[in-house]
């Protein structure tokens, strides 16, 4: 059937006006409060436990990594995106900031900004625009339905004599019944909607003693699960004084008819925005003013007001602090303005914010992101000794783990470079840029059973123990175990003083530019880690551009130039093997079938059982020759082999704890063994 503009525009009118009906965007306020009554937990809540709801909305994905379980949560995957503006790794900051905002619902409160401070490039503000723009989806779905208000002033036939004048509508609507509220007015029986500008609760209406009664009741009535906490903002919360003044003009317009108030009030579904700024946005560093009121009494379209409130002196309110309200406010390099943030020592600790004619109250996070330079600078002010309390500090390291940095630039590339693409470009750079951020670890942080093990750690080997688990081969049996104890502590090591691991190192923009710059280098048709190559070398020709080319080399860490040669090695290895294996020298299954068939055999030996032959079918025991035949190859030098053979069993058991049901992944658990 051909395309007509009549009936493809009537079918998108009427498929517009469905999903506006069912997603019940306009209520009277009788109407929303059955709304409220349906599902009370969803509709009482404060900003942080909506954000709280909001994370958990997309689940968790556990993680198995060599420093053991971690958890992911899914919202930093970008899913209504398919994955662009993602968050690659970084689960230990979400981890934090998740458990600042469930602190956050327990206290009733958000009482203290959280302030992401790293090097700059190492995904602060992806962080916020995650949680930001998963907001904004969620706000559109059931579950995450927000609603606020807007006062309704019909028209003079809609409504004459009904403001306060008329003892005869008075009687006249007592007799008819029902609700007669302006809500559902058509914009033509309209004078004037005036919406509220901080996004307020609906319930605001009620006065403070009858709302606490009505939850209260609901609790009684087990309509709230006993350990939902309700904030401080629904509990203590007030209409903006605005919508104050108003409500008190209307009040005493109808000689103190609540019910008839209540017919002004519009209540409207609302949906988060960054693109509008509702409940969500930034405050940029030369941004003027972060909340302000004006007086708007004068203002030519109040004239359609009721003459009852024409009178009366109303402010308009703005700014990213008010638009954000109910929602997440980011301060984008924050102590670029360090000069104007005294209001956050109120704000950020009580959620109010103090304007020269009055005081307004805030539900909203507040997420700050400075870099390393700003912040070191900002703690030898005096301002420090009151900031820090009310600031939490929450550091965001450049990556540490390979597989994580690939992550970053493989989609980039694949899709900007016009080149032919060789093999293995994104993982050179990736390798080159996690071996500038690691750091000599402090041997004297550990026990003494794998002190020198740390000490001999080199750089290359601490980057694939983080990434895969896999230790050096110098190391034996009991010495891997001990290593991988430790990953944990190493990635931890120094988190809390001032210069940590990962706060220094080329950053993922630096290396995005320096992999855009190889495909354009004249010298090669095809990209290939070549180019890549020659762009690092000229990278680390002037140490002055990078602070972190200035670091001294300290045990093989901070070799810049060395690591060229090292992630050359690597390259060309990987590029040796898979030469060899594409025709069909080493067929690398067979080795791990090898490794099978020797574990199988040392685990009959240590049980003192015979197996069975796979030739003759018959019992015999343990191959001896198969045994020894391995262990020439993996055994370190004066490891006993039995020791080696237990630790073999003892790992195998291990991962079968952690991993119920599965058959070992022999590749996985002896990687340095097979290779």
């Amino acid at each position: 059937m051909a395309l007509d503009s009549t009936t493809f525009l009537s079918g998108l009118s009427t498929s517009v006006q469905r999903s506006f009906e069912e997603s019940r965007t306009i209520l009277s306020y009788s109407e929303w409060f059955s709304v409220l009554l349906e599902a009370p937990a969803r509709n009482l809540r404060g900003a942080s436990q909506y954000l709280k709801d909001c994370i958990d909305y997309y689940g968790v994905e556990h993680r198995d990594l060599p420093q053991g379980h971690v958890d992911r949560f899914k919202i930093f995957d970008a899913p209504w995106s398919g994955g662009v503006g993602k968050v690659c790794g970084q689960e230990q900051v979400q981890e934090r900031i998740y458990r600042l905002i469930s602190n956050f619902v327990r206290d009733g409160k958000v009482s203290r900004l959280i302030l992401l401070h790293g090097p700059n490039g190492s995904a602060k503000s992806t962080l916020v625009h995650c949680i930001q723009a998963g907001m904004e989806h969620y706000s559109e779905v059931p579950e995450g339905a927000l609603y606020s208000y807007a006062w309704i002033f019909p028209s003079e036939k809609i409504a004459k004599g009904r403001l306060g004048f008329s003892e005869d509508d008075r009687k006249k609507k007592t007799s008819t019944g029902g609700d007669d509220s302006y809500a559902h007015l058509a914009s033509s029986q309209i004078d004037a909607v005036l919406p509220c500008e901080l996004s307020d609760h609906p319930l605001f209406f009620i006065p403070h003693a009858s709302r606490v009664a009505l939850i209260n009741q609901l609790r009684e009535e087990k309509k709230l699960p006993a350990d939902f906490v309700v904030s401080r903002y629904i509990l203590e919360g007030d209409l903006s004084p605005r919508d104050r003044a108003i409500y008190d003009a209307l009040l005493a317009a109808y000689e103190g008819r609540h019910e008839e108030v209540l017919q002004h009030v519009q209540v409207q579904r609302f949906y988060i925005s960054a693109k509008y700024g509702r409940a969500v946005g930034t405050v940029e560093p030369g941004t003027a003013f972060d909340a302000h009121a004006e007086q708007i009494t004068a203002d030519r379209s109040l004239m359609n007001l009721p003459r009852s409130i024409q009178n009366v002196n109303l402010y308009r309110l703005w700014g990213p602090l008010v638009s954000a309200n109910r929602g997440v406010l980011e301060y984008a390099d924050i102590l670029n303005r360090s000069e104007a943030l005294q209001y956050l020592l109120t704000t950020s600790e009580e959620s109010t914010s103090s304007l020269p004619q009055f005081k307004i109250h805030l539900d909203e996070l507040l997420i700050a992101s400075p870099n390393e330079i700003y912040l070191e600078k900002f703690k030898t002010l005096p301002d420090w000794n009151s900031f820090k309390s009310r600031f939490e500090l929450v550091p965001v390291p450049y990556l540490r783990r390979l597989q994580d940095e690939i992550e970053i630039y493989a989609p980039q590339v694949s899709t900007t470079v016009r080149k032919p693409l060789a093999p293995h470009v994104v993982e050179v750079a990736a390798l080159w840029a996690v071996l500038t951020r690691v750091t000599k670890p402090d041997k004297n942080r550990y026990p003494s059973s794998v002190k020198v093990l740390i000490d001999r750690l080199p750089p290359h080997d601490k980057v694939r123990l983080y990434d895969t688990g896999e230790v050096p081969s110098w190391c034996t049996a009991q010495e891997a175990r001990e290593l991988k104890k430790h990953i944990q502590a190493m990635l931890d090591e120094a988190a809390s003083s001032t210069e940590y691991e990962g706060q220094l190192g080329a950053s993922a923009r630096e290396m995005r530019t320096l992999i855009l710059n190889a495909a354009h280098h004249p010298k090669y048709q095809t990209l290939t880690p070549l180019p890549v190559f020659d762009e690092i070398r000229e990278l680390v020709r002037d140490p002055s551009v990078y602070k972190f080319l200035q670091v001294k080399g300290q045990g093989g860490y901070h070799e810049y130039e060395e690591f060229i040669r090292v992630v050359r090695e690597w390259w060309l290895g990987t590029f040796d093997d898979e030469v060899r294996t594409s025709m069909g020298l080493v067929e690398e299954a067979k080795y791990e079938e090898l490794f099978a068939r020797y574990v199988l055999n040392v685990s009959h030996y240590l049980k003192k059982e015979k197996l069975h032959d796979r030739i003759t079918g018959k019992l015999a025991s343990p191959d001896e020759e198969l045994m020894r035949e391995v262990e020439s190859s993996v055994l370190a030098e004066g490891e006993k082999r039995d020791e080696f053979r237990r630790s073999v069993v003892g790992q195998i058991g291990a991962w079968g704890l952690d991993n119920p049901g599965k058959t070992p992944d022999y590749r996985r658990i002896f990687s340095n063994y097979i290779e």
